[in-house]
């Protein structure tokens, strides 16, 4: 067992010196300390233990100190998580991303200073997209929104398209054009409440870009189709839902984007202060003002229409409409100073009013692409299970489980083997699978087409090839085989 460790000891490197006092024969205690450093540390001592000092002195400081400056530990592991994600197409979790890494490695046969040259250029993407200094602004400022809602997911994607743009692939506008498709799709989902979990799916199968056959924007708007919440949906949902409450800044996101949509500006999101123009808390001359104050600060008070940005520390408390208007007529942000000018009172009429034009304009600065527009993509051929493709109407042939193939001629077939495959290789799965309430509900219940799997146990079949797939597709999660299964349609 050999460990890196350069002269100018780290903390962590001083690990290394433990094993002097560590009996080797106890392989238990050396498991634990093996296993206590963390996946950056183990991809480093894998990458250099196997060369000489005097390469691995070079090699360090050429490339690893420099990563290394970029992140600190949780982010050098999520970095290297979102890399691998990109390379290998595949889901990668953050227990795997050591063992992950060393097959990477070894499958592509390379070399410690290729490999490490390849992270370091990567590692510079990943850290201008962290801290939102690329060469381009407009990207900057998409990446300042994916960042505040803290939609990091994408990474995978933004890095393939950084590094092609760096090959002269794309052009800055082509990724900004694409970029911000990803944008408004992440915005609508959050807005919406729609679950965010297939997300990472759509990413590992924009990663494959050899699929997308040189088309990279149908094939994005393709993957996005069937989640893509619409134009109704947004509105719905803005006149609905209290936007203030919602985690990831929401309300101040969507208030920031409609200022620098008017200025062309971009604004310090830091500095920006959410107003209640209808305050959360009510005092009697706003309830002598405005009928039925509180129930329409219940229903509306936190939706867009009644929020807006200062930029500034001036406390308008709880103030009367009446009072606040003066303050706002003079403030530096134009989407708050245009309230007075269009407003002369402030109730329900005025709450809804402001967030229908609001909503509309969101909807132009966040807009859904016209997939209708796009010819359906061809998606014959072999997909990971974690890809999101609609198989409906599909053919399947092929399953593969874990580089096996077994040919098949139904959706149903293609279950069936998988789920031996998933008991062969250990019967504690069935364990798993049984204590999730959907998959026990989908599989050993409600009989009317069952099968019967090696192992004697019946399970139901008569499920539509979006289930199927969706039931593999969770089980392979729960039982952490993801990377071992594709399969192929026609």
């Amino acid at each position: 067992y050999v460990f890196f460790v350069q002269t100018n000891h780290t903390r962590k490197e001083l690990l290394f010196l433990m094993f002097k006092e560590i009996n080797l024969r106890n392989h238990s205690s050396l498991h634990k300390l093996f296993y206590s450093l963390s996946a950056s540390d183990l991809v480093r001592n894998f990458l250099l233990m196997s060369l000489n000092s005097e390469n691995q002195a070079y090699l360090y400081k050429e490339y690893w100190i420099k990563i290394e400056q970029f992140f600190t530990t949780n982010v050098f592991t999520e970095f290297l998580r979102h890399y691998l994600i990109m390379k290998t197409h595949n889901l990668v979790k953050r227990n795997k991303v050591y063992d992950t890494y060393k097959n990477y490695f070894h499958t592509h046969n390379l070399d410690s200073e290729a490999a490490l040259a390849d992270l370091y250029k990567f590692a510079r993407f990943y850290n201008e997209m962290l801290n939102c200094n690329t060469e381009s602004s407009e990207f900057n400022k998409i990446l300042r929104h994916v960042n505040v809602m803290e939609s990091k997911v994408i990474y995978p994607y933004f890095l393939m398209l950084l590094e092609m743009r760096q090959n002269s692939e794309i052009d800055w506008d082509k990724l900004i054009e694409l970029a911000h498709i990803m944008e408004s799709y992440l915005f609508r989902l959050k807005v919406c409440r729609h679950a965010t979990n297939g997300v990472n799916r759509i990413v590992i199968a924009l990663c494959d870009k050899d699929k997308a056959k040189s088309d990279l924007q149908k094939n994005e708007i393709y993957k996005l189709n069937n989640s893509f919440p619409d134009d109704s949906d947004l509105k719905n949902s803005l006149l609905e839902v209290n936007l203030y409450k919602q985690r990831n800044n929401l309300a101040k996101l969507a208030l920031v984007v409609l200022e620098e949509n008017r200025t062309r500006e971009t604004i310090n999101f830091d500095n920006a202060q959410v107003e209640h123009i209808m305050p959360q808390r009510l005092n009697n001359d706003w309830r002598l003002e405005v009928k039925n104050a509180d129930k329409i600060n219940e229903q509306l008070g936190g939706t867009i229409g009644n929020l807006t940005l200062t930029m500034y520390n001036q406390e308008m408390s709880n103030k009367t409409f009446s009072d606040k208007k003066e303050y706002y007529s003079k403030s530096n942000v134009s989407l708050t100073r245009e309230i007075p000018e269009r407003y002369d009172q402030w109730n329900k009429d005025t709450i809804l009013d402001r967030t229908k034009d609001l909503s509309n304009e969101l909807c132009q600065i966040f807009a859904k692409p016209d997939i209708k527009s796009e010819e359906a993509e061809d998606i014959a051929g072999e997909h990971t299970i974690n890809e999101e493709v609609d198989v409906t109407g599909k053919k399947p042939v092929r399953i593969t489980l874990n580089d096996r193939d077994y040919s098949i001629d139904s959706w149903r077939s293609a279950l069936v083997i998988f789920l031996n495959y998933v008991w062969a290789i250990d019967s504690r799965n069935f364990e798993k699978i049984r204590q999730d309430d959907s998959l026990d509900m989908k599989l050993f219940s409600h009989f009317t087409r069952p099968a019967v799997l090696a192992n004697n146990i019946r399970v139901e079949t008569n499920h539509s090839a979006t289930t199927i797939i969706a039931i593999i597709s969770k089980i392979a999660d729960l039982c952490d085989i993801s990377d071992q299964v594709k399969y192929t349609i026609k």
